[in-house]
């Protein structure tokens, strides 16, 4: 059973291609780690997640952001360090999932930053803890 989530971070596909668009950052909110909890320790589904703050960072010229009315299907891997509530080491672990995307707040108009993005549609494929030595803690907290 895990307890907390640092450093999430989402490697984002095409879902029709499976292109490869990029990488998605933002900080753990505590809706978010709610929700990533939730996915990790009992595969619940949640019924939307909001990322705030969100960083997207290219690797594809045919990357399009998602828009404010309209949603776009992607694959997803949530990558991210999750704490285990008995030993508290931190264990990296792979989410992989699919969504829908859909901008929810984009004061500045950059198509790689977001003030919020929310993820709905959401199905669980598969997960993968990664319990090759785990890593150093980042904080006790």
């Amino acid at each position: 059973m895990f307890d907390r989530v640092v450093a999430p971070r989402i490697d984002i596909y095409d879902r029709a291609t499976n292109e490869y668009l990029g990488r998605a950052t933002f900080p753990v909110t505590p809706s978010v780690e709610s929700a990533l909890l939730g996915m990790i320790n009992n595969a619940a589904i949640p019924r939307s997640i909001m990322l705030e703050d969100v960083t997207f960072l290219p690797s594809s010229s045919r990357y399009v952001p998602p828009g404010v009315f309209l949603k776009f299907p992607r694959n997803g891997i949530i990558r991210a360090e999750f704490r285990d509530a008995n030993s508290k080491l931190w264990i990296p672990a792979d989410i992989y999932f699919t969504f829908d995307a859909q901008a929810r707040g984009n004061a500045a108009g950059d198509k790689y930053h977001f003030d919020s993005l929310e993820y709905t549609n959401i199905g669980i494929q598969n997960i993968k803890i990664l319990p090759q030595g785990g890593s150093p803690p980042i904080s006790t907290t």
